[in-house]
């Protein structure tokens, strides 16, 4: 059974390690302090996430620019 956060946007997807920390944390109904493999996979999906966005913000930039003829 996959243990991946459902989402109500299909368009979300998880990076790998937020995918990997995901199914190790599962829906746990207690607060627990994270290993240091989790954080070190929650670090790791930060950044992941931010190069994404980095890469989609450049795309934008780029398209507003081509619209403008710059």
């Amino acid at each position: 059974m996959d243990k991946t956060p459902k989402t109500s946007d299909k368009n979300v997807s998880l990076t790998p390690s937020a995918t990997k920390l995901a199914r190790i944390l599962g829906d746990s109904p207690t607060p627990r302090m994270l290993t240091p493999y989790e954080i070190k996979l929650l670090r790791q999906s930060t950044q992941e996430t931010a190069q994404v966005v980095r890469e989609i913000l450049e795309r934008k930039r780029d398209k507003s620019q081509d619209r403008k003829g710059v």
